[in-house]
């Protein structure tokens, strides 16, 4: 293998540096034995006429259930209906990005499959209306061609905005907040299969319960969502000496539009992505990935699983390797990113000044107690907002996310590194991994009981929830 021969763009690093992590076999820290609660799929549960059910699991696999229902309403009507006669819980499940035990039930699992698409295009206010199971990816290019652009994205726009939207989603950006900050509407079924509407001025309360919901409130149906003038960005990418880019991490995140960082376990680097605004003019013709990467590192990663001693090595000559990129383009071509290596996640938000001395401690602490981790750890920005749930709750915050490879045993890992995030007073993501109850949580959000009120009201009945709801909410 000629180690001085790696040249990589950062696309194709990280894709090969989780590849590494895939592929290899450590002898210290967490054992990388076969993972005995690896995902199974369950098999099919009956329905009261004794019909087979398909079984449900997330993306990732970490997640899994048998309802006895699978409910598809096709208009709000149905939707009302469905849920005045149901009798027995129901969870509502959209693209099955989230990590967490929101979705899971051996009840009645519902679909808002039907309600999609984009209308009601307000050029004059920058505003438009979106149903629930609206994909995120799917909004970019029809809202363009009326002069309009979502203001930001997360990486990951495989997601419903519904489901986007109840978690608070979010991208990076220290002057954007999440998703959930740009819904100036809401219309939902709740509990009593009740339609209502809910904005600043109708039905407030119930509209700063509804920006974060967690699917407790009932079924959101459509949002009004503030958009922005359509605009082209410049993405770079680049690596820097760790301590260099933990160094500048502030400064480089007010001094572009958005930043985020991915650092690499055991590395001596960090690599870095800042995207701004350009002008149409500066639009520049796409790099040609290097596609001879990800072999390169596929007989890598071999070398690790017999010699895993040099494991710091090899990550550090592929990082070192990495070279400058520039992608330019409509904003929503940037954002997005495909993410084919499944994979779990743990994020907690914490003050945005602590972030840098949070992400220390995650490395220093993987280092000291040997973790056998490769997948990169990403860092982002979010600005503050006013939603009941919201991470980013009166609190400007930078989001720091670990993860593990789906058929590996995240949580040892998970659990070295959650309490770092308990230190600075972190707020879990709902839609990630986390272990926090109702009272822990109670501690971190000051509108816990403010929402639980008007949870309540709006669902008297509890249908729906599930174990998980009630462990994190503290529901009987």
């Amino acid at each position: 293998m000629d180690f001085d021969k790696l040249n990589l763009d950062r696309r194709s690093f990280l894709k090969t540096a989780t590849a590494l992590g895939a592929a290899s076999v450590l002898t210290t820290g967490c054992s990388e034995q076969a993972n005995p609660n690896a995902p199974v799929i369950p098999q099919g549960a009956l329905d009261k006429n004794g019909n087979i059910v398909p079984p449900w699991s997330n993306w990732s696999g970490n997640q899994s259930s048998s309802p006895t229902a699978r409910l598809l309403p096709q208009n709000t009507a149905e939707l009302s209906q469905m849920i005045k006669d149901s009798k027995q819980r129901i969870r509502l499940v959209g693209a099955g990005h989230s990590f967490s035990g929101l979705v899971p039930t051996n009840e009645s699992l519902m679909s808002l499959a039907y309600f999609t698409g984009i209308s009601n295009i307000d050029t004059q206010n920058k505003q438009f209306d979106v149903s629930a199971n609206t994909f995120l990816a799917t909004v970019g290019e029809a809202l363009w061609n009326q002069g309009l652009s979502l203001e930001n994205m997360p990486d990951i726009n495989t997601q419903t905005f519904g489901g986007a939207i109840a978690t608070s989603t979010h991208g990076t950006g220290i002057n954007f907040g999440s998703m959930s900050s740009t819904v100036q509407e809401m219309t939902l079924v709740n509990g009593l299969g009740e339609e209502i509407t809910c904005n600043a001025n109708q039905n407030s309360e119930v509209f700063n319960a509804a920006r974060c919901n967690i699917g407790t409130l009932g079924a959101i149906t459509s949002m009004k969502i503030q958009a922005t003038d359509k605009y082209h960005l410049q993405e770079k990418s680049w690596m820097m000496k760790l301590e260099e880019g933990l160094e500048r991490m502030e400064s480089l995140r007010d001094s572009h539009r958005n930043f985020e960082a991915y650092a690499l376990p055991y590395a001596d680097y960090i690599l870095g992505i800042a995207i701004d605004d350009i002008p149409e003019s500066q639009l520049q013709t796409q790099k040609t990935v290097n596609g001879d990467a990800y072999e390169t590192f596929r007989m890598l990663s071999n070398v690790i699983d017999y010699a895993p001693f040099l494991r710091s090595f090899i990550v550090n000559k592929g990082a070192s390797s990495v070279e400058e990129e520039i992608r330019t383009g409509r904003n929503y071509e940037i954002f997005g990113n495909l993410r084919d290596i499944q994979f779990n996640e743990m994020e907690y938000s914490i003050p945005a000044e602590h972030g840098v001395a949070c992400l220390r401690e995650i490395l220093a602490t993987i280092k000291k107690k040997k973790i056998p981790v490769i997948f990169p750890l990403e860092y982002r920005y979010v600005k503050s907002d006013d939603i009941w749930l919201s991470q980013f709750y009166e609190q400007d915050s930078c989001a720091i996310s670990v993860h593990n490879f789906h058929d590996k045993d995240y949580k040892k890992y998970f659990a070295e590194i959650e309490p770092i995030f308990w230190k600075y007073n972190g707020r879990p993501h709902w839609g990630k991994i986390h272990t926090l109850d109702a009272k822990k949580q109670q501690a971190l959000f000051p509108k816990f009981n403010d929402f639980l009120e008007v949870r309540q009201a709006m669902d008297p009945k509890n249908i729906f929830t599930n174990d998980h709801i009630n462990h994190v909410l503290g529901l009987s």
